[in-house]
């Protein structure tokens, strides 16, 4: 197997799925969205390869020269955006979405440079998302409005909305083929022109009540149904819900009525059949829920001692940590995890002055180290090597 192969197993949905998915070429892929080519070998991640990470140990890695405009102790920020991993290049992450602007990593996220300074400063979501072709294309999403680059994030071209975007996905086959939920309103919205105009996909049984939706694909082995396959969660109200036919029709699965995501932030993880989603009101209480076939019937995974928001995993183990969006919140993180297959969970310690938990997490490797690498809200980048 090679070291993308590797990665590939390894990785969360929306970090690496389409570097799985993706067929290798010599040339450069094109650039608006439609395609992906081999990079080649993966560069070292420079503390791994220097054997100075503590495994095990969530570490600051929040860049020196970061506007503190967007930090702690600034009084009401919700920190420096959202992050996303570039599907063909493990090495290189993003961070935007606040006034603080894009940045960029291209060593697993251990040191961050500012590319980019002209893109808004929005609510909080998923609001960067991340094709691998050659130059990478970066969408960021603004209030009416979707940005995209297709030089890598050097510079951005604006297309005006009816709608404001929260939570972007890009299917893990197709590059030019988004979705996402409103920010503060009820809906799911679709891109087949890779986001140069988007309808909703409110079908048959989709449930009234809820906002600020977070769609996700679930990878069923399959392109083609895995372009038509969808999990999305809503806070204040509605159900967590599936979809099966690209939002033609909504059905709730079994064992999952009610589930809602913490207030601004949201992430599943799949593991082959398995998936795993957080959240509270779910029909055991709040806490993980976990699915063995795709989707179709779930349980409460964890205990239920915390709501819990944002699940990830490796062939390892399955994580979870909570947290919401709030300002300078001491709101702790409830960081849990469980060994495959994620059945049986136990709380673990992080360091005293991390307290609170993700917008999101990226799953990534050089190949010999599993990395995570969080944006702890208002706390800004923080960083972890699996043991």
């Amino acid at each position: 197997m090679s070291r993308l192969g590797r990665v590939c197993s390894l990785a969360v949905a929306q970090c690496l799925l389409i570097a799985c998915g993706a067929s290798k070429n010599s040339g450069a892929g094109p650039s608006d969205g439609s395609g992906s080519r081999d990079v080649g070998p993966l560069p070292p991640d420079p503390c791994v390869a220097a054997g100075t990470c503590a495994p095990g140990v969530w570490v600051n890695v929040t860049p020196a020269d970061m506007p503190a405009s967007v930090l702690r102790p600034t009084a009401n920020v919700f920190g420096p955006g959202s992050i996303a991993a570039d599907p063909t290049r493990p090495s290189d992450l993003y961070v935007g979405g606040s006034s603080a602007g894009l940045w960029k990593s291209s060593d697993y996220g251990y040191t961050w440079t500012r590319i980019n300074d002209t893109l808004p400063d929005v609510p909080r979501g998923a609001v960067i998302a991340v094709a691998g072709t050659t130059p990478a294309t970066i969408w960021a999403a603004g209030y009416n409005t979707i940005y995209k680059s297709v030089d890598g994030g050097m510079t951005f071209a604006q297309t005006p909305l009816s709608v404001s975007l929260y939570s972007l996905k890009v299917d893990p086959g197709d590059g030019t083929h988004l979705i996402s939920g409103l920010h503060e309103a009820d809906g799911v919205y679709e891109s087949t022109d890779a986001g140069a105009s988007w309808h909703a996909v409110d079908g048959t049984g989709f449930p009234a009540g809820g906002i600020s939706w977070f769609p996700f694909f679930v990878d069923t082995g399959d392109a083609a149904s895995t372009r038509r396959t969808w999990f999305a969660i809503a806070q204040n109200g509605a159900s967590a819900i599936m979809t099966r036919d690209g939002g033609a029709s909504w059905t709730i699965p079994t064992g999952l009525a009610g589930l809602q995501h913490a207030h601004g932030n949201a992430q599943i993880y799949q593991n082959g059949s398995t998936l795993f989603a957080a959240g509270s009101n779910g029909p055991d209480g709040q806490g993980v829920y976990r699915s063995t076939d795709l989707g179709a019937t779930w349980s409460r995974a964890d205990s239920g001692q915390w709501p819990e928001a944002v699940v990830w995993g490796t062939s390892k183990n399955v994580y979870a940590m909570y947290a919401w969006a709030c300002a300078s919140c001491d709101l702790g993180t409830q960081f849990e995890i469980a060994p495959q297959p994620g059945a049986t969970w136990s709380t673990a310690s992080v360091p005293a002055e991390l307290v609170i938990g993700p917008n999101g997490v990226v799953v990534t490797s050089d190949g010999t180290r599993n990395v995570f690498v969080g944006l702890m809200w208002d706390q800004g980048l923080w960083r972890y090597i699996e043991p």
